[in-house]
């Protein structure tokens, strides 16, 4: 997995995504409980968060692994020049420090980066009011299973 993120962690970011979404605290408790050497669950969420965003940038932008050094170079710009690539990249920095300020346990404020990362992925995608979540998540799972 990529920007410092494990398949565990991606996986554990995931399995909170969904249960602020269901709203279901027992699950963001027990998820919560890392041990020792773990991110803390509002972190993780929000690195994960990250992560996300820049995969559906890149996808929104057309990168691919077989680009040219050029096409990459002339792909970067045009991600620097948009505003919508710049605004995520706020909101994904703003969503790191605030993960990284608040305490692991603190399931309100874990929930608010939560939902925030599933409407800024949401954001993105081809119908924001009809993407479900769920199946969203469910792709996403999938990507981090097989490395992506």
């Amino acid at each position: 997995m990529t920007d410092g993120l494990s398949m565990d962690e991606a996986l554990r970011a995931l399995a909170a995504l969904e249960a602020a979404w269901k709203d279901d605290d027992e699950a963001l408790v027990a998820l919560a409980t890392g041990t020792a050497g773990e991110r803390s669950l509002p972190a993780l969420v929000a690195a994960y968060g990250e992560h996300a965003m820049d995969t559906l940038m890149a996808l929104a932008f057309g990168l691919r692994s077989s680009m040219s050094d050029e096409e990459i170079a002339e792909l970067s710009d045009a991600v620097s020049a948009n505003i919508g690539a710049r605004m995520s990249a706020l909101l994904t920095q703003t969503l790191k420090a605030w993960g990284t300020l608040t305490p692991a346990g603190d399931l309100t404020i874990t929930k608010v980066i939560a939902h925030t990362v599933i409407d800024a992925m949401r954001a993105v995608t081809e119908d924001p009011n009809k993407t479900e979540v769920l199946p969203l998540l469910a792709t996403f799972r999938n990507y981090a299973l097989n490395g992506v």
